[in-house]
C-alpha cells in the first residue's frame, strides 16, 4: 500500500511549493523542481539525500543498496550534477512521444463483431485485472489494486478503454490520464493481449482514447516506450506520435 507520509516530500520556500520527490520501490527515487531552480544543485541534493534514506528505512531488504533517478536528455545541468555525485547512466532508455491532438484523428477499422468502449460495472473489473496481469506478467496487479486506482483523484472512467469481442472477452486496453490544468492527456498503460496482436485492437483503443481527451478538451497526447520495445514504438508511431524527448535512469550504490 502506497504511504505519501514516507514515500513523497515537499520543498518549500517562503510558502511556495519549489520541488516535491517520491520513492518509486524498490530503489528510487523521482525529483520534480521548479524550472527556476531546476539543476542549479540545492534542491536535487537533497532530494537524493532523502531518497537514499527513505528507500531503506521504507523498503528494507527489499532495497539493493542502490539509488536511482530520472533524467530527460533535455535537463543537462541536472546530468552533469548527478555525475559530479557520482551517478551513472543506464544504457537503456525511455522515449518520450508525443501527439498534438488538433491533428486529425482517423476513424478504426476493427474485426468483425469487436467494440471498443470503456470498461462497464463491477462484474468487468476482474476481467480487466487479467488481461493487464497477461499483457504485464510477471505483474503484482490485483482485484483491490485497481479498485484502489478507480478510486484515483483523476481517474476518468470513460477513459479506461477496453476493446471487447464478440464473446465479450478483453483484447486489448489502455487507461487515458487528462490533466485539466494543463489541457494534456497520457495514455498508461496500453497493452494487447498476444493471441490479439496484428488485428489492429491496440490502434482502435488509443484512436479512441484520442477522441475522448480530445473532447475533454486536451490539445497533446502523451506516452512513453522504451527504446528497444519496437512493438510498442510502431503502434504509437501509427497513431500519430512521435518522440520529443528521451529519458534516462542514472544510479550509484550507496
Amino acid at each position: 500500500m502506497f504511504d505519501a507520509g514516507c514515500e513523497v516530500r515537499l520543498w518549500e520556500e517562503d510558502g511556495e511549493l519549489v520541488g516535491f520527490a517520491w520513492l518509486e520501490k524498490p530503489d528510487g527515487v523521482v525529483m520534480q523542481v521548479h524550472p527556476r531552480l531546476r539543476g542549479s544543485g540545492p534542491l536535487e541534493r537533497e532530494m537524493l539525500e532523502w531518497g537514499a534514506r527513505q528507500t531503506r528505512a521504507v523498503y528494507g531488504e527489499q532495497q539493493e543498496d542502490e539509488l536511482w533517478t530520472r533524467v530527460t536528455e533535455d535537463e543537462p545541468r541536472l546530468a552533469a550534477l548527478l555525475a559530479e555525485l557520482s551517478f551513472e547512466p543506464d544504457p537503456d532508455h525511455a522515449l518520450m512521444m508525443s501527439r498534438d491532438l488538433h491533428a486529425p484523428i482517423p476513424g478504426s477499422i476493427l474485426p468483425d463483431g469487436w467494440t471498443v468502449r470503456e470498461v462497464g460495472g463491477e462484474e468487468e473489473w476482474e476481467a480487466r485485472v487479467e488481461i493487464h496481469r497477461e499483457v504485464w506478467h510477471p505483474s503484482r496487479v490485483t482485484l483491490e489494486a485497481y479498485r484502489r486506482l478507480r478510486a484515483a483523484p483523476l481517474y476518468n472512467g470513460r477513459l479506461d478503454l477496453v476493446a471487447v469481442a464478440p464473446d465479450g472477452s478483453f483484447g486489448s486496453y489502455c487507461i487515458c490520464w487528462y490533466d485539466p490544468g494543463s489541457h494534456t492527456g497520457l495514455f498508461e498503460p496500453v497493452g494487447t493481449r498476444a493471441t490479439y496482436r496484428g488485428l489492429g485492437l491496440g490502434k482502435s483503443v488509443m484512436h479512441e482514447g484520442l477522441r475522448r481527451l480530445r473532447d475533454l478538451g486536451a490539445h497533446t497526447a502523451s506516452v512513453v516506450a522504451f527504446h528497444d520495445n519496437e512493438a510498442a514504438r510502431n503502434l504509437y508511431q501509427s497513431v500519430g506520435f512521435e518522440t520529443v524527448n528521451t529519458e534516462r535512469l542514472f544510479g550509484k550504490k550507496l
